[in-house]
């Protein structure tokens, strides 16, 4: 009896076409498409322009990384065509396995990228942008990771496409000067935008920090600016050196002064302080309401004072002259700053001139004076309404009360209280005029050996 083979079901027949489909993959090298993720860094070129009929094309090229360990022991230089899949230029072993870093890899002559491109494009002209991919793969020729690099190909030439420019501007907060530990924010502003990469920070040759650009703006704080001159940069490093170019901003100079120093002037301010008004001193009332220069104070009495220009948290002695009386010390801020110390005029003074002085505790340190009087002690000096010549007419005038408005009899033109006319015509008024000089006399020698003994605010 004959036996029949058993009919071929149609699962069979589908199994069989697959088989026949995978083996015609495989002879005829389909490669499937590159995805983003498949990058592994960038390909660097040793030229930067050649003919499309050079082979090779390039005789070597160089990765800025290493090939995954499975992909490492063979590597294929190749073209990504427009139409889809890639046109391999040549390939090597030599140097395998490629996993350790870095590499250069000598790429042998293959085909030209002339016959490579008329192969994919049968008419029509060639120019245009290209991938060339450096492929890593294994023993058996698989593998799909690779690095790229672009070329731009004109006519019968190729060369590096050419990268954008781009510009980087710094700037620095707060503006110079500041004090050594103050907070600078440095912020960079790249042009395009769309440039992708980092911004490195200088401070002359010194590396202050390096900072991802975002939406073109790159900020860096830092408290590492010492005492002296800075010089300032911002460097772009751009993400795809292909794409974009690289660029240094302009110089900053940027001043930084001694922990606690005052900063300078401003240049536009052509006003000058009182003589004897510190210009690092504030004073003001136990409400805040700011005190005039050397104010008259009573016992008891409580003034908040803050000085300026000592170093930094530095340690001030507070006294006061010719008083037994002890204060609490102060302490300066990061800024070289005592702020806001509570002063209580003693409540036993004496009326008299007296001055506070916080001193900073180190030799040569800085020192702070607060100049203040206690009762009907003079001030100052005396004002513009305190000159002798009116104090003197003021005495004369009540002398000559009794006079009928008749001739002037001072023998001086135009009346006044000069008295420079003959003796026997100043009659009365001659003599109330020295008696009030020599009161006078015994009133500011009386004042100015009690000001002495007081240590007081007149020095001679």
């Amino acid at each position: 009896m004959r036996h029949l083979a058993p009919p071929r079901t149609p699962a069979a027949l589908l199994l069989c076409c697959s088989l026949l489909l995978a083996a015609a993959a495989t002879v005829l090298g389909l490669v499937p498409p590159a995805h983003a993720d498949d990058t592994l860094g960038r390909l660097t070129l040793p030229v930067t322009s050649g003919k499309i009929a050079d082979n090779p094309t390039f005789p070597e090229v160089t990765t800025d990384g290493a090939c995954p360990a499975a992909n490492a022991q063979m590597v294929s230089l190749v073209l990504a065509v427009p139409t889809g899949g890639t046109l391999t230029l040549g390939k090597t072993t030599a140097g395998a396995p490629f996993d350790q870093g870095p590499f250069t890899v000598g790429i042998p002559a293959g085909k030209a990228l002339e016959t490579l491109l008329r192969n994919a494009i049968p008419a029509g002209p060639l120019d245009g942008t290209y991938d060339i991919r450096l492929m890593c793969r294994d023993a058996g020729n698989t593998g799909g990771t690779y690095f790229p690099a672009k070329i731009q190909v004109t006519g019968d030439s190729w060369a590096l496409p050419a990268a954008t420019a781009t510009t980087t501007a710094l700037t620095a907060a707060p503006a110079a000067p500041t004090a050594a530990g103050t907070e600078v924010k440095l912020t960079a502003a790249v042009s395009p935008e769309t440039a992708a990469g980092k911004v490195a920070f200088l401070d002359g040759a010194t590396a202050l920090g390096t900072v991802d650009v975002a939406s073109g703006t790159a900020e860096l704080t830092t408290k590492a600016l010492t005492e002296g001159e800075h010089t300032l940069t911002a460097k772009f490093v751009p993400a795809d050196t292909a794409a974009y170019a690289e660029s240094v901003s302009a110089a900053v100079a940027h001043t930084v002064t001694e922990a606690g120093t005052p900063p300078s002037p401003d240049p536009s301010d052509t006003g000058s302080p009182a003589p004897s008004t510190p210009a690092d001193l504030d004073v003001t009332d136990a409400d805040g309401k700011a005190l005039e220069v050397n104010p008259t104070l009573t016992a008891g009495q409580k003034v908040l004072i803050t000085a300026r220009g000592y170093t930094k948290n530095a340690k001030v002695k507070v006294a006061l002259a010719d008083s037994e009386d002890t204060f609490p010390d102060a302490t300066a801020d990061a800024e070289g700053t005592v702020s806001g110390y509570a002063f209580t005029v003693p409540s036993g003074i004496e009326d008299g001139s007296y001055t506070l002085t916080l001193a900073e505790d180190k030799a040569d340190g800085h020192s702070v004076e607060f100049l203040f009087a206690i009762g009907d002690a003079p001030g100052p000096g005396p004002g513009p309404s305190d000159s002798p010549s009116a104090d003197v007419g003021g005495t004369t005038g009540g002398a000559d009360d009794g006079d009928t408005g008749g001739p002037s009899t001072d023998g001086g033109p135009g009346g006044g209280d000069t008295a420079t006319g003959p003796l026997a015509s100043t009659g009365t008024s001659a003599l109330a005029l020295g008696a009030a000089a020599l009161a006078l006399c015994g009133l500011g020698a009386a004042f100015v050996t009690h000001a002495r003994r007081r240590g007081g605010l007149l020095r001679f």
